[in-house]
């Protein structure tokens, strides 16, 4: 099993068993320090009243301290939060008087269910007080001596019990957040692809009827002209026809040249005269496109808003800024597409702008003319509200605009996670040392122990810190046979088990192996101290202690580790699943667009072929195909704006199984309907 998959993703992955496992980690260690606690009550040989009050305290705080460390207790009601930790304070201290100094581990518990029930900047001076008072408690009962180690004790328990009971929780978070991003990634995905269908086939479809229109008015008198205008409605066509394809993957690339060179021919067959001069020279690509939507916007708007008779396009360069100017003479009633309000037209292109760094206008001017002004740096930069990884048009959107969005709780989420687990390892290695330095019978032999115990530390730290299960077999095997040696070497010269010896190892083996022979190996490891207790003559108090002791410790340093790897893995995976959401949105705008405008571009596509066949021999014929090919534009131009309000007016909606019905009642109907995104996606995304 040390052959696992490098990526680890065997019996270590961030699926639906992380709370599970958490859960598992918490009554594991709950379990264990009762245990210790109880062992320290029997070794004082207690009467049957101390026992029959171990007992009921046990059975009054346990029940406490569970609902604390699963329930996220942060979102009960105020009363029910002081009630309970007034409750555990009770069963927590009162013991204390006729159980002793034995009982004094449990305060650990009430530290931890502070740091968990209480909000706020409040929870670190009152969890400081409840650790604290066990100073003066521990004078009384037992002497100034032990202060010291006993308040560590407590602390790193509380520390304990916080860790695990709130990264499990943490992890329910931020999979919740998982989710909620990929649900932002697809809102986005939704507005782009309204403000495409807008910006680039509302263009194409435009020019389509006009020049329909314009066949169909020249076949009578000039057959021969308008073979040609049907010609020019076949490559528009067949551009539209590539556009539904752009929208449904968000890859579009434009040039403002041959836009303008488009615009102009197209205007001109509106019969408005056209005057182009671009004087930017190459540009970006990214800058590029986002120009030449500007301008086919500008000149859709033209077309169906103005009556114009002259146009005016105008590019140039001044140092490090592109300007794009259009201008017409057919002015308009000012409306929300005039400067960037609405949510369309105009204002979709002032968004596009602002992505790249620059600014757009429209407006009438003093002249009697309309214009429409962009300016953008050469060298696009991201505008304040630009959260998308770009491409082409710079609104391409694969989920990294989703990540920008993303709270900086779960940065400090990672962090939280790597300092409470190297907090409780240099806790655990403060202990060792104060347990085990005594044990030592001379210099000699405390600097042996002592260079032992830094290498079980120093593996310890590697194992947890990095990802072992990455590395070669024959690396994991060196590093666990290096800290075996390292763990059990000393017990030739102290001749008995030292603290929780086999602990830093036990843990180590759960994190660097995967499957059953992890815990084999676990218990293998834990097991061995009992017998080797015996061997040195310990008592059977001490063999039990040492053993329990060690097991906690294997557990405790695993569920930190693999929680905090949990935590990692989750950050991680944030593009991942929001690129997941993205994609499969994509496949299903592909569909519908398809089932919406494909078949209608097709039969434009196949009509004009004939009608341009039947020009100039049978103009009868091909005027009433050129009939029907207006009819088709103007019913899909009518389909792309219904579509596009249907993902503007509810661009967080989700799909059902009814989705997949006909379109022909509705184009736009499916765009409103549910598009569940499940945890099965989410968890295939991570």
């Amino acid at each position: 099993m040390l052959d696992a998959p490098p990526d680890g993703r065997r019996g270590n992955e961030p699926g639906p068993q992380a709370p599970r496992m958490a859960l598992l980690v918490t009554l594991g260690v709950l379990g264990g320090h009762t245990l210790v606690t109880v062992l320290n009550v029997l070794g004082e040989e207690p009467g049957a009243a101390r026992l029959a009050l171990l007992t009921v305290s046990l059975a009054a705080l346990l029940p406490l301290q569970f609902a604390c460390s699963t329930r996220r207790p942060h979102t009960w009601p105020v009363r029910v939060r002081v009630l309970t930790l007034c409750a555990q304070a009770v069963v927590t201290y009162l013991p204390l008087a006729w159980l002793g100094m034995p009982w004094g581990a449990m305060t650990g518990l009430l530290g931890g269910s502070v740091l968990l029930v209480v909000p706020g900047r409040l929870r670190w001076p009152l969890f400081a007080l409840v650790t604290g008072a066990i100073v003066p408690i521990v004078v009384t009962l037992a002497g100034a001596g032990v202060t010291l180690y006993s308040l560590g004790v407590t602390l790193l328990f509380s520390l304990i019990i916080y860790g695990v009971s709130s990264l499990s929780g943490l992890v329910a978070e931020l999979r919740e957040t998982r989710r909620e991003l990929a649900g932002m990634a697809v809102i986005q995905e939704r507005l782009r692809v309204a403000s495409d269908l807008h910006d680039l086939l509302s263009y194409s479809l435009s020019a389509i009827v006009l020049k329909s229109e314009l066949g169909h008015r020249l076949i009578p008198s000039a057959p021969g002209r308008a073979r040609s205008e049907v010609a020019a409605v076949l490559g528009i066509a067949g551009e539209a026809l590539a556009d539904v394809t752009l929208v449904a993957t968000g890859y579009c690339d434009m040039s403002l040249a041959a836009e303008a060179e488009s615009a102009r021919s197209v205007l001109a067959d509106a019969g408005i005269e056209t005057v182009t001069e671009l004087d930017c020279g190459p540009l970006p690509k990214e800058l590029d496109t986002v120009l030449a939507i500007v301008l086919r916007e500008a000149v859709t708007n033209a077309l169906r808003h103005s009556k114009a008779e002259h146009c005016a396009i105008a590019a140039v360069r001044e140092g490090g800024t592109v300007t794009l100017r259009i201008r017409n003479d057919g002015v308009r009633e000012t409306g929300p597409d005039t400067v960037g309000g609405g949510g369309s037209g105009l204002g979709n292109l002032a968004t596009r702008v602002r992505d790249v760094g620059g600014d757009l206008a429209g407006r009438p001017t003093d002249d009697g003319w309309f214009e429409v002004l962009a300016h953008a740096p050469v060298e696009p930069v991201r505008g304040p509200e630009a959260g998308e990884d770009t491409d082409g048009a710079g609104d391409r959107t694969d989920g990294a605009g989703a990540e920008e969005h993303e709270p900086a709780a779960l940065h400090w989420a990672v962090r939280m996670a790597r300092g409470m687990l190297i907090a409780v390892l240099v806790g655990y290695v403060l202990i060792v040392l104060i347990n085990a330095a005594g044990g030592a019978a001379s210099g000699l032999e405390l600097l042996g122990f002592l260079g032992c115990f830094a290498v079980v530390v120093a593996l310890q730290f590697l194992h947890s810190l990095r990802r072992p299960r990455t590395w070669p077999a024959r690396t994991r095997v060196l590093t666990l046979v290096l800290q075996a040696l390292a763990t059990y070497a000393p017990l030739l010269w102290l001749g008995a088990p030292w603290g929780s010896m086999a602990g830093f190892f036990a843990g180590s083996l759960l994190i660097t192996t995967a499957g059953t022979l992890r815990l084999w190996l676990y218990g293998a490891a834990v097991g061995v101290v009992a017998p080797l207790a015996v061997v040195a003559g310990v008592s059977v108090y001490d063999v039990v202690y040492l053993t329990d002791s060690s097991l906690v410790a294997g557990l405790v340093l695993y569920g930190f580790t693999v929680l905090y790897r949990l935590v990692i893995a989750l950050h991680e995976a944030r593009g991942a699943l929001a690129r997941l959401a993205v994609d499969r949105e994509r496949l299903l705008v592909e569909r519908e667009l398809h089932e919406v405008l494909g078949s209608s571009l097709s039969t434009i596509t196949m009509k004009c072929a004939l009608v341009h066949r039947l020009l100039p021999g049978a103009p009868g014929p091909a005027q009433d195909e050129l009939t029907t090919v207006l009819d088709l534009s103007r019913q899909s131009l009518a389909d792309v704006r219904l579509v596009a309000r249907g993902y503007r007016a509810r661009p967080g909606a989700q799909e059902t199984p009814e989705h997949r019905r006909s379109h022909d009642a509705d184009p736009g109907a499916s765009l409103s309907e549910e598009r569940p995104f499940t945890l099965q996606h989410e968890d295939a995304a991570i």
